[in-house]
């Protein structure tokens, strides 16, 4: 497995919730029904992006299968100085089974996750806490505690 990623640029290029639309944009085509999960958490995933969360750790698209994909939002400066980025070269959200770890700071960790319970694609990790994978959200669901995999976190 490889890993993609992408910068997107955000406020002041573009609003928080205008952020995410162009993420969902990346991710999914517009006739997908993963769309409508991914559009369901808009509020929440927009407050994350406004926090600038996604700055230095990443939204990170698990797909089934294919490339992983690391999403960092440009802000400021960053955002007006960069390009729209590059299409991906599959849609990572067709196959059924997909998730979303998005990062969130320790002061809002237990709201985001209350707010995320309801949809089981996504998941929220403290910004000081490395990336989650595949096996170690397994291990999490069944354990009760986070499994932090440095070797995955120094392939990229």
């Amino acid at each position: 497995m490889s890993v993609v990623t992408r910068q997107v640029p955000s406020v002041p290029v573009r609003t928080s919730v205008a952020t995410w639309t162009t993420i969902i944009g990346l991710l999914t085509p517009p006739d997908a029904s993963a769309r409508a999960d991914l559009e369901a958490v808009t509020s929440t995933v927009a407050m994350l992006i406004a926090e600038e969360y996604a700055r230095e750790a990443p939204i990170v698209v698990m797909p089934v299968a294919g490339d992983r994909v690391r999403i960092y939002t440009l802000h400021g400066a960053a955002a007006v100085e960069a390009e729209d980025p590059a299409a991906l070269a599959t849609w990572p959200l067709a196959e059924a089974g997909w998730r979303i770890s998005l990062p969130c700071g320790a002061a809002d960790l237990d709201d985001v996750r209350t707010a995320l319970e309801p949809y089981p694609h996504f998941e929220v990790r403290d910004v000081t806490e490395g990336i989650a994978t595949a096996s170690t959200a397994k291990q999490r669901g069944t354990s009760g505690h986070v499994v932090i995999d440095y070797a995955e976190l120094e392939r990229s």
